[in-house]
């Protein structure tokens, strides 16, 4: 555990630390209105994701808490994340930004303990949304370099009414249904995320457990051979009651069709009873067919640069 002045910065432990840190980025959002790449769905699925080979309390080791400390009290002013890719994202208070120039020296620090050297160089790198101006700044005084637009965060705000697309005659749009639909929903996922390939029955279980899983928004599109052709799962958070639409995609067979604006807008259709705080898309990919479709169903869209550097 190492200590920062009067800030302290320590691993993040799941069972123990998971309800503080959601409740922290919620409150992040509640007094910003802005959104970085981290909602507690996002932290959650860590633990909790279908697709990846499976929790371990090592995996903790990749999130950092930095707390203030006050006598016996603390309380979490930032959180960050690194990846085994070399990608980090730093969530921090707004009362605290100062705090970054002594945040991104830790992470390349940890960087340089946890990730694999490539060919003798070491690339890290951070997604940052353009209004997050001081934080490109701040990059860019520590020597990284901005390689352009990767990605976009995408909001709906509430005043917009919920899309009606519909699925062409003979489709349907559905809810899956665990562990009956296990191999066909695995199929679906894997054709547009092949890491989804490694899903078992036992990922989708925990998966399905977990506190933003409700089977009511985890929905596909049926085709008239009980096919499964597209997906969207809208995972809500019941505290901060933020949601986003994470996984989205369409099978490569069945593209053109117009399945993901109806399954997406079905999605958007049945979270509303929840009353959610914010529905977003957040890192949502930047090609062309992604833009038709986020734009179709009214969701803003703000670029997201990716910062880089050799450490």
């Amino acid at each position: 555990m190492l200590v920062y002045m009067k800030y302290r910065i320590r691993d993040f432990h799941f069972d123990e630390d998971f309800n503080q840190a959601r409740e922290f980025l919620g409150e992040v959002f509640r007094l910003t209105g802005k959104h970085y790449t981290w909602v507690p769905s996002s932290l959650e699925n860590e633990k909790r994701g279908q697709c990846g080979t499976g929790y371990t309390p090592n995996d903790d080791e990749w999130i950092k808490i930095w707390e203030l400390v006050n006598g016996n009290a603390s309380t979490i002013v930032a959180l960050t994340i690194l990846k085994s890719y070399g990608w980090f994202w730093i969530n921090i208070h707004p009362d605290h930004g100062n705090l970054i120039r002594e945040i991104i020296p830790a992470i390349e620090s940890q960087a340089r303990e946890m990730l694999e050297k490539k060919e003798d160089t070491l690339k890290i790198g951070i997604p940052v949304p353009v209004s997050f101006e001081s934080r490109s700044q701040y990059l860019k005084e520590f020597g990284y370099k901005d390689r352009g637009i990767r990605e976009h965060n995408r909001v709906r705000q509430h005043n917009v009414p919920p899309p009606d697309f519909q699925p062409p005659e003979g489709y349907i749009t559905r809810n899956v249904k665990l562990p009956d639909d296990f191999e066909e929903y695995r199929a679906v996922l894997s054709s547009v995320f092949p890491h989804c390939s490694n899903m078992t029955k036992e990922l989708a279980q925990i998966y399905s457990e977990a506190e933003f899983y409700n089977d009511e928004l985890d929905l596909v599109v049926e085709t008239p051979d009980m096919r499964f052709a597209a997906f969207v799962t809208v995972r809500i958070d019941p505290v901060t009651k933020m949601a986003e639409l994470e996984p989205v995609g369409t099978h490569p067979h069945y593209r053109g069709l117009g399945l993901g604006k109806a399954v997406c807008a079905e999605g958007i259709r049945r979270v509303q009873k929840y009353n959610p705080s914010c529905i977003v898309i957040l890192g949502a990919a930047s090609t062309e067919s992604a833009t038709k479709l986020y734009d179709s169903l009214g969701f803003s869209k703000e670029d997201v640069h990716f910062w880089e550097k050799v450490i």
